[in-house]
């Protein structure tokens, strides 16, 4: 009984392991480009972020260095978040072509590690500097109450 059950358990495994279909480089391309488009929305709020907070910087609001010199740093993880879009962007090749799709696919992966660390960066920063502008009491639509900060 007991082979009879392993047998079958390794038959279905067999099965589900065949229908398994590994996504041709064109899925993964039009998943990578998605994730572009995405990000390009994102990209708005980084750099709407960035002037939000560099408005606080130069505004009376910030009482100590120590508090200007988080917001500066922020201000250049929104940069550098920006700069890395652009990096991405710059050396992506829209119109790859390998000599067989194993290329074309192994291409397109490489690609998708790239943008989903572009992501993730897009991500942690704008958490980190909506929380920051929700100290100093600006609204996402970008007006800000300029009434002084507390600690």
């Amino acid at each position: 009984m007991k082979k009879i059950i392993t047998l079958a358990f390794c038959s279905i495994v067999f099965l589900f392991s065949a229908c398994k279909t590994e996504p041709d480089s064109k899925a993964v391309k039009k998943e990578v480009l998605n994730i572009h488009d995405k990000l390009m929305m994102d990209g708005e709020k980084v750099v709407k972020n960035k002037m939000k907070l560099d408005s606080v910087l130069k505004s009376d609001q910030i009482k100590s260095t120590e508090d200007s010199l988080k917001v500066a740093d922020l201000i250049n993880r929104l940069n550098k978040a920006d700069e890395d879009m652009m990096d991405w962007m710059h050396f992506f090749k829209d119109d790859f072509k390998g000599k067989n799709e194993q290329e074309d696919l192994d291409y397109y992966k490489s690609q998708m590690v790239k943008v989903r660390l572009v992501e993730d960066g897009y991500i942690k920063v704008t958490r980190a500097s909506d929380s920051v502008l929700k100290v100093y009491k600006v609204t996402p639509g970008g007006k800000m109450e300029m009434g002084h900060h507390k600690h």
